[in-house]
């Protein structure tokens, strides 16, 4: 049998934390490190007796972006665009890589410029994110202030970075 060598890199740390308090903390710590590209912070869902959680959101979220494809021009008024299906692709990608947890309260609906557009609403935030064929748009409020209000390249880590920070 022929071994082949690889270069194996460790790229993610997962921590467990049971006390929140500690939280912020670690993340400016582990923020503060040379080589740290990204800290995301997830909420863990553990599965009772050991099964594998469904991932009922993540196929939701799939069927309505099959089903928003399918919408041709016209489909809200005459000047209404079908949704573009680079902005499907991209979005089927990043949350084929999203953990449930941080599908949780988005809902996805059309954008009759032809864009996808996810919308939040939370106990304690509201978010809304418009996914171009290569740009994310997005703001997120919490606790009633504006957290974030920018726009960045539509990449599976951007949408997912934004996710992670709107269940933060």
């Amino acid at each position: 049998m022929r071994q082949e060598k690889m270069d194996l890199k460790m790229n993610r740390l997962v921590v467990t934390v049971n006390e929140s308090a500690q939280i912020s903390r670690l993340r400016t710590a582990i923020s503060q490190l040379r080589g740290v590209e990204q800290v995301t912070m997830l909420r863990e869902a553990k599965p009772m007796g050991g099964k594998a959680v469904p991932r009922k959101l993540y196929k939701e979220l799939l069927e309505r972006a099959d089903s928003l494809g399918q919408l041709a021009d016209g489909w809200d008024g005459q000047d209404s665009k079908a949704i573009a299906p680079e902005s499907i692709r991209r979005f089927k990608s990043a949350i084929a890589k999203a953990d449930e947890i941080l599908l949780e309260g988005w809902i996805l609906f059309p954008d009759a410029r032809g864009n996808l557009y996810l919308d939040y609403t939370g106990s304690d935030a509201v978010a809304g994110i418009t996914m171009t064929d290569d740009r994310l748009v997005y703001f997120f409020k919490k606790d009633g202030r504006t957290v974030r209000n920018d726009h960045a390249a539509f990449t599976s880590r951007n949408l997912l970075s934004i996710l992670s920070r709107v269940h933060g």
